[in-house]
């Protein structure tokens, strides 16, 4: 009787253990989509209600970025979006609506209860002749304050 009770137990445990991912995976996976609504549609004001501070950035700048406050968020997306590859396609005269941006796969991975990394892997083609622009990958850092999810660090 003792086992069947102790087993009883770590099953319900183990549930809720699940659970608890799942539930936390799911809300990531929306902050992220969130993320890149916002960005795709320049709402820079949204984008950087998803981040907590400080915050750390390594894109296609030279140096590692810190965000104290939500400005700082504004101008650093700023800087990240003018050194990014697609610019010099902007810079041509073409417009980013001309871009296709592919998500072609997503991980989710637990570094603890109150911390997950995303990697995406992402391709930009032109729409018109479906010529490569950049593929890459992006790292989000996540972590959980009071009870909600946001954005510390993309790389």
């Amino acid at each position: 009787m003792k086992k069947i009770l102790f087993g009883l137990i770590l099953s319900f445990l183990f549930y809720n253990y699940g659970n608890s991912n799942e539930i936390d995976i799911k809300q990531i996976k929306e902050k992220h989509n969130s993320y890149y609504k916002y960005l795709f549609n320049d709402d820079f004001d949204n984008l950087a209600k998803l981040f907590s501070f400080p915050s750390s950035f390594k894109g296609f700048v030279e140096n590692i970025q810190i965000a104290k406050n939500e400005n700082d968020i504004k101008e650093i997306y700023r800087n990240l979006i003018s050194a990014a590859p697609q610019s010099k396609f902007a810079k041509s005269g073409r417009n980013y609506s001309e871009i296709k941006t592919s998500l072609n796969n997503k991980e989710i991975i637990k570094m603890r209860d109150d911390t997950y990394i995303l990697i995406v892997t992402y391709t930009q083609k032109d729409k018109k002749n479906d010529s490569l622009i950049f593929s890459g990958k992006a790292s989000y850092l996540f972590t959980k304050q009071n009870d909600n999810w946001f954005l510390s660090g993309v790389f």
